[in-house]
């Protein structure tokens, strides 16, 4: 007898895929909404023979390359997906877009951006906007970022 499938059917991936979902988003899903574990290559691995594997990079809210597979599941990298897929007219719940909005005005109200140091523990820092350079809600990346950003309780 084969093996229970995990994995929901490829119309829901691609659903998915469209809305601009990570892998590691993904997984989550199947586990909020499927009740059931799987692992990102799985994931990675189904979006490929189904012909979705195609990721959306938003390299202009996302401006780092490559981010650790470690550093994947960081709240502020969460937070700029969601920002990307709003600012692109993809689909996000409600509660995403509420989350959005209320860290993106924390952001503003303490002038404060996402900073990324790949080879760090933590990954992503939120440091100082600097004025007139980091508008955005990131630093704009440049050959005089420290590896060691100042780090700022957000």
């Amino acid at each position: 007898m084969p093996a229970r499938r995990k994995l929901p059917s490829e119309s829901i991936l691609a659903g998915w895929v469209d809305a601009g979902l990570s892998h590691a988003e993904i997984v989550d899903r199947i586990r909020e909404d499927f009740g059931e574990e799987v692992s990102r290559s799985s994931v990675s691995g189904a979006l490929s023979r189904a012909g979705f594997a195609t990721s959306r990079r938003y390299e202009e809210e996302i401006p780092w390359s490559p981010i650790s597979v470690d550093h994947n599941g960081a709240y502020q990298l969460t937070m700029l997906r969601i920002g990307a897929r709003i600012r692109h007219g993809k689909s996000v719940t409600k509660n995403e877009r509420l989350r959005f909005e209320k860290w993106q005005r924390e952001l503003h109200d303490k002038g404060l951006v996402v900073h990324y140091v790949y080879s760090s523990v933590p990954g992503f820092f939120y440091v100082k906007a600097r004025p007139g350079v980091d508008t955005g809600l990131v630093r704009i990346p440049d050959e005089s970022d420290s590896p060691d950003p100042l780090r700022v309780s957000a």
